[in-house]
């Protein structure tokens, strides 16, 4: 990795370089903006076996989508990139200074690039612009840009094959395997052809056969089976009463096991719900890319590139649970909006597996519901141009189109109609929660047994979305020199772009209809023009001091025409120290999901009730006193632990329904940043390079948080937040309401629309260094990168100003650090890499009292365990070469098999105290072999 690209040796003709931040090319590749350069050699040092592997090894990445963990979002099957903590629809993603189309499923209302589609062989560089590039780009590049480029005059064929495995748990497991072949010297041929095929194969894991190996640390905090054991769950997993076929329970006690059940335990059925808890989803994936280049004079050029992906991951899910005391499941109509609520219903005295001569309760799994999920996305952009030189200016331009398409179908959850017609009305009730209906559960499911498939899919029908982007463009620019300054050379580069983009959101009937229970649903059907013109000058006012001004007009349908302007300065101090430094203003226009017509029915989950949780808190833990009291083989031991669960997960990591609509009199995002750095060479071959940045964020699209509303509940209008009559509280009985001093329904959910709510700012600085030297054993690289985080603060509506520095809280570690040391020997290249991430609180903004060293207390959690500790990975990589045509590589990640620290917070909020959350906890040491040949 590197911070400028490598001065050319004196014999070759010194030619300029076109960096990523300007449209203007320089001989100093060294510029005024911060910009990192991974070449090949620095991508297989990584270990990256994808784009999102690479791009993650950045200190400046933050935590973004991923198609690991896509499973509960609108935009499954696809990974994202996020510099600077400020999200994936602030970061650019740039494939040969163009862009990419973006992934044809929002996430909720973000839309970005999704960076399982593009190939990894073909790369020759990637250049990430740490600070913002509106001014060159336009909208997006508000935290950075990232430039993949491509490889260029590439001859020859190169066939590659790569597994990877987990040498701790061989269940992970990747393969992958690529050819990539080039045609013609351009430089002596005027033509160049390079194809590139890449697949690549994920094996699915679930978590039951791993669950042994996961922290002991977890299970001494929530396991309710074997509570000291030192292991997650005892000796027999996870054993759960919502199990196949069930549990009849009377409310006065009795009752047991449905007939048939052959793992009872402790007087009731039991359910291995690990075995449906997966880890790693199945992904398999295809992308291709093919580009050519033509000498058509001396003074043109014509080029091409096409880029097809094909991806599709699959989703293995939890079988649905029933459980008769459970809360209302709260959902809306999309058309109508409508709210829509589910009630889990009692068994009926009069059902024939019901002996208990009264109304019971049912403890039970769905497990012939077929709970899975497939995402299929195909992308491509096509484009073509030409370029050239015009005297002392050059030129170039290009058209093109690019789209994706994403299909993503479901099963696992009830169908509302399907569960009236073939289970009963769950509307229709008494004082007692008892179906009016006698024949409840009886109309054509059966409870643990044999269902026909016209059953089951009247019950689990499909759903989904279909998504679909489409957008062309035509481009232009020249720059070149336009004046004298002295002796000196200003140059200039001026340019414009059109767009046209169409996007569109379909779910399928039933999501429309609101018929899926409990589930969200989002659509958009809207299409806009785009233009844009930008100016770039570059002025060396000395022969040490050069500014450079930019400015991009962009214009959106519907929207004011918006200005961003940049300043930036380069400063060669002496020939060992340049001093450099911008200032720009960037914007992020809103996105057709946002401000075109749009709708979102969605489920915020994790969410903290502050009327509530503290109650639920303090029944949960006596809940658990109880139990502690009573021998593991009490039904009852096992019932008031699962009720504990129950109680603190719909109180403290509630999933509650958002009703939101579109807007179109949202304004853009704006931004402002600057950045002022050092870069200092004592001597050839070593340099460091310090660099300031500061970003603040205004106008920012969104809503009010779920916690800032409930933190000024009593403040909020009408509608904006909906609670349950307390009369119809599940969570606590009245007794219970009068002991806890509950006096608030439970919560439902909230409404509202997108609006510029709110604003972020933050700063800190990056810290890189290198060394190239030769020693005996051969040539010694080092590259060193940080970024030191400062200041962190999102906007509060409910304070009326920031909230606290975040600096240093859940998830935004103060320091991330890498180092590669690497060896060239002979044939052999050795490579030791360490990553690094600093220790944080489990606490996030102000109002996170759940996570204070008060609340983990409340929890049983010591101050220790109140965060998340430090961590440090070291990797390895061995490449031989010695074979013609061959290059054998071996990569070891976590070569010591070290653990990621405790997250009691991810697991508790994220998994409810059950789903481990972190799968690199039981992945452990993992070994990459790659056989490469060339010819």
């Amino acid at each position: 990795m590197a911070q400028a690209q490598q001065q050319p040796a004196a014999d070759q003709p010194i030619q300029k370089v076109l960096v990523t931040g300007s449209n203007i090319a320089k001989i100093d590749a060294e510029t005024a903006m911060p910009v990192t350069v991974m070449r090949r050699e620095d991508i297989v040092r990584t270990g990256a076996n994808s784009v999102t592997e690479l791009l993650n090894t950045l200190t400046a990445s933050t935590g973004s989508l991923t198609d690991i963990g896509g499973s509960n979002s609108f935009a499954g099957g696809a990974s994202s990139a996020s510099l600077r903590n400020l999200g994936k629809q602030s970061t650019l993603v740039l494939l040969n200074s163009r862009r990419v189309a973006p992934y044809a499923l929002a996430d909720y209302n973000e839309v970005f690039t999704n960076l399982d589609s593009l190939p990894l062989d073909a790369i020759e560089r990637v250049e990430v612009l740490r600070n913002g590039g509106s001014a060159v780009y336009g909208s997006d590049a508000v935290a950075g840009v990232i430039n993949i480029i491509t490889r260029g005059d590439f001859q020859g064929v190169q066939l590659k094959a790569t597994q990877d495995q987990s040498l701790k748990n061989s269940e992970f497991r990747t393969r992958s395997a690529s050819i990539t072949g080039g045609l013609g010297d351009f430089g002596s041929d005027g033509y160049n052809v390079l194809a590139n095929v890449e697949v690549f194969k994920r094996d699915p894991v679930m978590w039951r056969s791993v669950v042994d190996d996961i922290n002991p640390a977890y299970g001494e905090k929530f396991s309710t089976v074997a509570p000291g054991s030192g292991r997650m769950f005892g000796d027999r997993g996870a054993p759960s009463s919502f199990s196949y076929p069930g549990n009849i329970l009377g409310y006065a006690g009795g009752g047991g096991p449905v007939p048939g059940c052959t793992t009872v335990a402790a007087g009731l059925c039991q359910y291995d719900r690990f075995s449906r808890f997966q880890a790693i989803p199945e992904a398999e994936r295809v992308n291709a890319l093919v580009s050519g280049k033509l000498r058509i004079s001396d003074t043109v050029d014509a080029f091409a590139e096409v880029l097809l992906s094909s991806t599709k991951t699959t989703y293995q899910s939890a079988f649905p649970t029933y459980d008769s005391t459970a809360a209302d499941t709260v959902w809306g109509n999309p058309v109508t909006g409508e709210r829509l609520s589910f009630t889990s219903l009692s068994l009926p005295a009069t059902h024939p597996l019901n002996t208990l001569g009264e109304p019971a309760g049912l403890r039970y799994r769905f497990a012939d519901s077929g709970g899975s999920e497939a995402v299929k996305s195909s992308q491509y952009r096509a484009l073509t141009g030409l370029k050239g030189s015009l005297n002392q200016y050059d030129w170039e331009t290009a058209v093109g189109v690019m789209g994706s398409r994403t299909k993503s179908r479901g099963r696992g959850t009830f169908s509302a109609s399907g569960f009236k017609q073939v289970i009963g009305d769950y509307s229709q009730y008494d004082a007692d929660y008892t179906p009016l209906d006698p024949n409840f559960f009886n109309r054509g499911y059966v409870i643990g047994g044999q269902n026909s498939p016209e059953v089951l899919n009247t019950l689990f029908p499909e759903y989904g979305y279909d998504g679909k982007i489409t957008q062309t463009f035509i481009d232009g620019k020249i720059s070149g020199e336009v004046a004298k300054w002295g002796d000196r050379s200003i140059s200039a580069a001026v340019g414009g772009e059109l767009r046209h983009e169409k996007f569109e959101i379909s779910p399928t009937a039933n999501l429309l209809a609101g018929d899926i229970v409990g589930n969200g649903s989002a659509t958009a059907d809207a299409k806009r023009m785009t233009g844009a013109a930008f100016a770039e000058v570059n002025i060396p006012v000395t022969k040490t001091f050069e500014v450079t001004g930019a400015a991009r007009l962009d214009k959106y349908e519907d929207f004011d025409a918006h200005v961003s302007p940049k300043l930036a300065f380069r400063w060669e101090a002496s020939k060992q120290l340049l001093v450099r430094g911008t200032v720009e203003s960037g914007f992020r226009a809103p996105n057709l999901t946002e401000s075109a017509q749009s709708s979102k029915f969605a489920f915020d989950n994790g969410v903290v009730d502050p009327r509530r949780c503290p109650q639920a808190l303090a029944l949960a833990k006596d809940l658990r006193a109880r139990a502690g009291g009573l021998a593991s083989s009490d039904p009852n031991y096992a019932l008031l632990n699962a009720r504990a669960d129950t109680v603190e997960g719909d109180e403290c990591a509630a999933g509650v329904f958002s009703n939101v609509r579109n807007n179109p009199d949202l304004a853009p995002e704006t931004s402002r940043s600057a950045t002022l750095g050092l870069v200092f060479e004592p001597v050839k071959g070593y340099s460091v390079a310090f660099d300031y940045w500061r970003i603040e964020r205004k106008d920012e699209i969104g809503l009010k948080s779920t916690d800032d509303l409930l933190a000024a509940e009593a403040d909020q209008p009408a509608g904006v937040i909906e609670r349950a009559a307390l009369s119809s509280d599940k969570t606590f009985t009245a007794a219970e309401q009068a002991q806890y001093g509950v006096t608030t329904g439970s919560l439902v959910g909230t409404s509202g629309m997108f609006e510029n709510v709110s604003k972020t700012k933050t700063s800190g600085f990056d810290l890189t260094g290198s060394a190239r030297f030769r020693t005996a054993y051969g040539r010694v690289n080092v590259d060193a990168n940080a970024t030191f985080l400062t200041d962190l603060r999102f906007y509060s509506t409910t304070l009326g100003g920031y909230g606290d520095n975040l600096a240093g809280r859940y998830g935004a570690p103060k320091i991330v650090a890498n180092t590669t040391v690497s060896l060239d020997s002979g044939n052999f290249s050795n490579a030791l890499r360490a990553s690094y991430n600093k220790s944080t609180q489990l606490r996030g903004d102000f109002f996170d009292d759940s996570y204070t060293v008060e609340g983990c207390a409340d929890r049983g959690w010591a101050e220790s365990e109140c965060r998340v500790g430090s961590y440090v990975r070291w990797d390895y990589t061995l490449a031989y070469r010695g074979l013609k045509g061959w290059t054998l590589t071996a990569f070891v990640r976590n070569i010591f098999d070290h653990r990621p620290p405790v997250d009691l917070r991810s697991f508790s909020s994220g998994g409810g105290g059950v789903i481990p959350q972190s799968y690199e906890d039981v992945q452990g040491r993992s070994l990459r072999l790659t056989a490469e040949y060339r010819f």
